[in-house]
């Protein structure tokens, strides 16, 4: 995938995976294998405790530290992208750009 887009919007890492928690592609990831094994648990718990409180259809995690933040979205029924970055103003117009993203798949 082309994180052009994505790199000009703040972002300063990322990675794609699958329903299965498998890399598709990642961007300045060390362990993406792990990452991506983590974050489909974190995902799937989140999803099922939206459900038990009757929120449905999970789209977006977001988690914010003292330097920056994690976006987690859910790209289609298969696919999952996650994106950090270290500049919290930045932020409208990264979830603007992955909306694009997930918009064409």
């Amino acid at each position: 995938m082309d994180f052009g887009k994505l790199e000009k919007a703040g972002l300063e890492t990322a990675l794609i995976f699958n329903k299965n928690g498998e890399v598709i592609d990642s961007l300045k990831i060390d362990y993406p294998i792990n990452i991506a094994a983590m974050s489909n648990v974190i995902f799937t718990m989140c999803k099922e405790m939206l459900e038990d409180m009757q929120l449905n259809d999970l789209k977006q995690i977001i988690l914010k530290t003292d330097s920056g933040l994690l976006v987690g979205n859910k790209l289609n029924e298969d696919l999952f992208l996650i994106t950090t970055t270290n500049d919290i103003s930045k932020l409208g117009l990264l979830l603007k750009v992955i909306d694009n993203l997930a918009l064409k798949l």
